[in-house]
């Protein structure tokens, strides 16, 4: 019997310290090497680390849904409760899938995914060419998608479809109607009314008098897209004056409104010739 109860006290005595000891191991535990649970691993938000989430989602053509998995299809938080909209992130109520996200509007320089640079984005859509005030919106020239990964967006090539819808572009005149090209190789965009492709008639108005022939053409010039203020100096699309005109030392203010004020820029490349202050189609 004695033996018996000291086998019992054995075992009670092995429980306790095996007890004792677990609970000093969980007291025990090194601490976090970090107060923030890292899901995506370090430089996951550090636009200068190779781990930066902007190279990852690039690196997969551009696809940001397996993010809503988490982060919810609105981007608001999700499971993870963690908001991509916030101020220091994408403050758009679209979120990450905000146009400005990837490419800016307009596109900045130095962007990864426009292959052709800037350009003369900024010149086209917000007017700040010296010579037009004009402001085009990206549907002129491009598909607008519907959504991110709506058609025309992203292409097998990731390469940006150009269309050239700007009315201005494809302006008949004179019994011709331009069909505008863009050249990728060149960066040369060609055959569009708003860079010459032209023809005034002499019978559209009355400014016969300046007429030597029985039609005024432009130069239907072909600027290149990064070719930089020198693809709109004076007389690179009609010349000065231009071909069919009648020569003349006055200046085109003369009869035209300076292209260099405000007022006379707004006139400037709008689809009409305006003279003394009245307007003439070419059609």
């Amino acid at each position: 019997m004695k033996t018996r109860h000291y086998s019992v006290i054995a075992i009670i005595t092995l429980t306790t310290i095996l007890l004792i000891s677990c609970s000093d191991l969980k007291k025990d535990l090194p601490a976090p090497t970090s107060v923030q649970f890292q899901v995506h691993g370090q430089g996951w938000t550090d636009t200068a680390s190779a781990n930066f989430h902007g190279n990852y989602i690039q690196a997969n053509n551009w696809d940001m849904r397996p993010c809503q998995q988490c982060h919810g299809a609105d981007y608001a938080g999700g499971t993870s409760e963690k908001s991509c909209k916030e101020a220091n992130c994408h403050p758009f109520y679209t979120g990450p899938e905000n146009c400005s996200t990837c490419h800016g509007f307009p596109p900045p320089p130095a962007t990864k995914n426009d292959l052709v640079g800037a350009g003369a984005h900024a010149t086209h859509n917000n007017g700040s060419g010296t010579l037009s005030s004009h402001s085009m919106t990206c549907t002129e020239c491009h598909v607008f998608p519907s959504s991110v990964y709506g058609e025309g967006h992203f292409t097998p090539s990731n390469t940006v479809g150009i269309h050239l819808n700007y009315p201005l572009a494809t302006m008949p005149s004179g019994g011709v109607t331009p069909v505008p090209s863009f050249d990728r190789n060149t960066l040369q965009c060609s055959n569009t009314f708003c860079h010459g492709k032209w023809r005034f008639v002499k019978a559209a108005g009355d400014t016969t008098t300046m007429f030597v022939d029985s039609v005024m053409t432009g130069n239907s010039y072909a600027p290149k897209w990064n070719g930089g203020a020198n693809e709109a100096i004076c007389g690179s699309c009609h010349a000065m004056p231009p071909t069919g005109h009648k020569a003349t030392t006055a200046a085109c203010s003369t009869c035209h409104e300076d292209v260099r004020t405000t007022s006379g820029r707004q006139k400037h490349i709008n689809g009409k010739v305006d003279v003394y202050g009245l307007s003439y189609s070419f059609h």
